[in-house]
């Protein structure tokens, strides 16, 4: 049960550069987000990669020549906070106990992400308990299904 995120009118794509360290990994992400005006924007879904960024939190973005806006700064907080995590190699998204680890956090009001085929961003609203959410997956790393990482543990 992955919650897509739904691309509607008049959202944008801000992107994100990333320090990848020593070349390796992803040198970019990306957030889909709601224009308010003056450069700034409304982040609306999880990135994959970034740190320090949020549903809700409002950022400035400058437009880059053939790329669009760029993000430069968080401006506001909007209270979520984001969570990853990586799907073991031998585990599969269909999985029970994968499928039963997101029932529980979107029971908790949270929303997930999926880049196929193993990597999970989760959105965690500003009243779902982050203590819970956070022993949810430390029983699941425990039990060899997957690993996890605050990706952006403030919420303000």
């Amino acid at each position: 049960m992955s919650e897509d995120v739904e691309v509607g009118e008049g959202l944008v794509r801000i992107r994100i550069r990333l320090e990848a360290p020593s070349g390796a990994g992803s040198s970019e992400d990306s957030v889909w987000a709601e224009p308010l005006g003056s450069q700034r924007y409304r982040v609306e879904s999880c990135p994959f990669f970034a740190f320090g960024i949020s549903r809700d939190d409002v950022v400035h973005a400058a437009e880059a020549p053939g790329e669009g806006p760029v993000l430069d700064d968080v401006l506001e907080k909007g209270g979520h906070r984001t969570l990853r995590l990586l799907l073991n190699p031998s585990v599969e998204l269909r999985s029970a106990p994968v499928q039963r680890l997101l029932e529980r956090l979107v029971e908790m009001g949270c929303t997930h992400e999926l880049l196929r085929p193993k990597l999970l961003a989760i959105d965690l609203p500003p009243e779902v308990d982050l203590a819970v959410a956070a022993q949810l997956l430390q029983e699941a790393a425990r039990a060899g299904t997957l690993a996890w990482e605050w990706a952006d543990p403030r919420p303000s």
